[in-house]
């Protein structure tokens, strides 16, 4: 504990002490912890996400994620709260969803609407390819 620690108002350093540590450049499992936490937090901009979604499948075209991603990041009327963490040298990050993470969303969206017309290519993140503890 730094001398600079007792200065800190109680909340502040409860705060440091719940953040996780994720290694930089983050894992692949540490991404996923860190989209399923920003999910919790974000329910309504997922919730415009899956609704534009299903709009455009509604329409007969083919949702891409990518789109999905950009649309609420520029068009979305929600506040959107990032998930903060700190990496191995306890320098803090911010982790917010973006076009890295497309996967991950697809695979969301496929889960709850398996019937939604969106393109699944191999990625890192499926099982069956993912090596990495």
């Amino acid at each position: 504990m730094d001398v600079d620690d007792y200065t800190q108002p109680l909340e502040s350093v409860m705060h440091q002490e719940r953040m996780a540590v994720y290694p930089v450049p983050l894992k692949l499992k540490d991404r996923q912890e860190l989209f399923e936490t920003w999910c919790r937090l974000n329910p309504q901009a997922l919730r415009q996400i899956e609704l534009t979604a299903l709009a455009i499948n509604q329409r007969g075209l083919r949702v891409s994620t990518k789109y999905l991603i950009e649309k609420q990041r520029y068009e979305g009327t929600c506040e959107l709260v990032g998930v903060p963490f700190h990496d191995g040298n306890g320098l803090e990050h911010v982790y917010a969803i973006n076009n890295t993470d497309t996967p991950l969303l697809s695979r969301w969206l496929l889960e709850k609407h398996p019937d939604l017309n969106i393109e699944l290519r191999k990625s890192i993140y499926d099982k069956e390819n993912n090596h990495e503890a």
